[in-house]
């Protein structure tokens, strides 16, 4: 089998197909003439020169990464369940933080709503409704908030405005009334 790489360069002001060449940073589109900073994953080497390749992963350690989730899962059923000292020690050791703060943490998901999807079926009303209603209800008390808050503000800038506006307009009718 023979492994067959495409790179496609777009002009970002055209968007026309654009062959970089080897061993540059950048490059004048060849249809509109716009100046292009190639990007270091499509830059193509110079004759002689070996380029990099590196893995979207390299470096992480995967294991680690989905120990870390199981271990996250149990902390988050333990604080539901109503077992936190447990959660905290759990978290604290799984994250280096202070007791202080895997305290905090797990309070926090021992408050938190959960919701239970089957993957790959897709949401249903059913199951969707009780995070549809919770944002719902969010949404409502932000926006009742926010009208009161910017009602609030509009009333005092109109305060402000009256206070100053007022004497100027009975010292202007004051002068006109002792004009006639």
């Amino acid at each position: 089998m023979s492994n067959v790489t495409m790179r496609l360069l777009k002009c970002p002001a055209c968007g026309g197909p654009m062959d970089p060449p080897a061993g540059e940073g950048s490059m004048k589109c060849p249809y509109c003439g716009n100046a292009v900073i190639i990007p270091e994953s499509l830059r193509t080497p110079a004759p002689g020169q070996t380029q990099q390749q590196g893995s979207l992963f390299s470096g992480l350690n995967l294991g680690a990464m989905m120990g870390a989730g199981a271990q996250w899962t149990e902390i988050v059923q333990l604080a539901q369940s109503g077992r936190k000292e447990e959660a905290e020690k759990k978290y604290a050791a799984m994250s280096g933080q202070s007791e202080y703060d895997a305290k905090r943490v797990v309070e926090s998901l021992a408050g938190a709503q959960t919701y239970e999807f089957t993957p790959g079926s897709g949401y249903t009303s059913v199951q969707a409704a009780p995070i549809v209603n919770a944002y719902a209800d969010t949404a409502k008390s932000i926006t009742r908030w926010s009208m009161w808050l910017g009602c609030g503000i509009a009333a005092f800038v109109m305060i402000v405005i009256l206070i100053t506006i007022i004497p100027i307009l009975i010292g202007v009718f004051a002068s006109l009334w002792a004009a006639f």
